[in-house]
């Protein structure tokens, strides 16, 4: 073990490979390639059922775009593994919709959700791609390429909003399902810097992607969009006020940029930005200047806000709307009901501490990150010992919230990425 790497207990590591293991599914349906569930299997059932369950938290029988691409860091590291992840980027691929658009989440019978995935699908391909054997042929042959390049064109097309930065289809659809940026607002009425980011990193791997493969004209035109659209997050969704990024919601006729701002009258009745952990996913893309990095670090980094000995709060603890309840009540106008969803206000997330490392590594806090990544392995560990089991998201003294059956796997397998100390970005 090297000195920048973190002593991981041979239970956690063997529970999450084995459980990564045991989430692998086979073909099935219109799914023609073995998949990555994001759990394994909390009861018995068979391979044809179509019942999602996800209410009850369990996730074991549908592919889900964020949790594949983001596990894929860490799991295209293994021969087999890295397989079942192409395979689920080909499954959403095979599955895609004419104009292109990839969706959120698949099930090997039927659609689960028609919003379109988070861009992350180039991401998910390079990761896959350079863990399996002649992985760019095989990518070549599967067209691969033109796919995505036409569901970042689909992107672009039907979710870019007046900025000129792309709207969150909703709440759900961001994959933070409860983030308080978007949850409660119309569908496709925020931008945010989660989805504009998210855009960035795609568009960077399309282009990566495209060079590899000889196509200089698609990754030039997609270097020069990632550029485009990084430069637009730094000037629209700073706000040297509050020296935070902020979203935003256009208003036809408001005077100004602060109008727009998504945000909350304060006791004084001013009104305020509301603050999200997501506002720091620019940082974990390196869209940040040096000095906006700083400040918002200041924040992550401070015991009253986002800073816990288990990791980071999605929401600071000073904030009026942090709160630590297993699940949330959010309307969704599809189903014109309210419905559980997962909470992203305030608990402890493997994949946010997981950018918040990589922001900290990047903008020159490697004790910081080094200490980020020590407290989430023994969050983890901890939770093992206890339950026997590992959650989504825990509360920041370190108790684990949802699901309370079954073991979720997911990303909480980037804890292994963090022990490793590997720095590459």
């Amino acid at each position: 073990m090297s000195d920048d790497e973190i002593s991981v207990s041979d239970a956690l590591r063997a529970h999450l490979i084995d459980g990564a293991r045991r989430s692998m599914r086979a073909p099935a349906g219109r799914f023609r390639h073995p998949w990555l569930a994001p759990m394994p299997r909390v009861e018995a059932r068979e391979d044809a059922s179509d019942d999602d369950r996800f209410a009850s938290g369990d996730y074991a029988n549908a592919l889900f775009h964020h949790d594949v691409s983001e596990a894929a860091i860490e799991l295209a590291r293994d021969p087999e593994l890295a397989e079942a992840c192409f395979g689920s980027l080909l499954c959403f691929l095979d599955n895609a919709a004419p104009n292109g658009c990839v969706r959120r989440i698949e099930m090997p019978f039927r659609t689960r959700d028609p919003e379109p995935a988070k861009p992350c699908m180039a991401q998910l391909a390079v990761r896959a791609i350079d863990g399996i054997e002649d992985g760019l042929r095989r990518a070549d042959a599967a067209r691969v390429l033109p796919r995505l390049v036409a569901f970042a064109a689909y992107l672009e097309r039907e979710t870019t909003g007046m900025h000129g930065l792309l709207l969150t289809p909703s709440a759900r659809a961001s994959g933070f399902d409860s983030d308080v940026l978007t949850a409660g607002l119309p569908d496709s009425s925020v931008q945010g810097p989660d989805t504009s980011t998210f855009m960035v990193l795609e568009l960077r791997a399309i282009a990566e992607l495209a060079q590899r493969l000889g196509q200089d004209a698609i990754a030039r035109v997609h270097a020069e969009k990632a550029e485009v659209l990084a430069q637009r997050i730094e000037t629209l969704l700073w706000d040297d006020v509050e020296r935070t990024y902020v979203a935003l919601r256009w208003k036809h006729g408001a005077s100004s940029r602060r109008e727009e701002i998504v945000g909350h009258r304060d006791e004084r009745g001013v009104h305020r930005p509301l603050r999200s952990w997501i506002s720091m996913l620019p940082l974990y893309a390196g869209i940040a200047a040096p000095e906006r990095a700083a400040a918002m670090l200041e924040s992550l980094l401070d015991p009253a806000q986002h800073w816990s000995p288990w990791g980071l709060r999605t929401v600071p603890a000073d904030d009026v709307y942090f709160h630590q309840a297993p699940r949330v009540m959010v309307y969704d106008p599809r189903r014109e009901e309210r419905r559980p969803v997962s909470n992203w206000s305030g608990p402890i997330w493997i994949l946010s501490n997981y950018y918040a490392y990589r922001a900290l590594q990047r903008y020159g806090r490697p004790e910081q990150a080094r200490e980020l990544a020590r407290a989430t392995v023994r969050l983890l560990e901890t939770d093992l010992r206890d339950t026997g089991a590992l959650h989504e998201c825990y509360a920041d003294t370190g108790r684990g919230l949802w699901p309370r059956r079954g073991t979720f796997i997911s990303w909480n397998v980037l804890a292994l990425t963090m022990a490793r100390g590997d720095s590459t970005l």
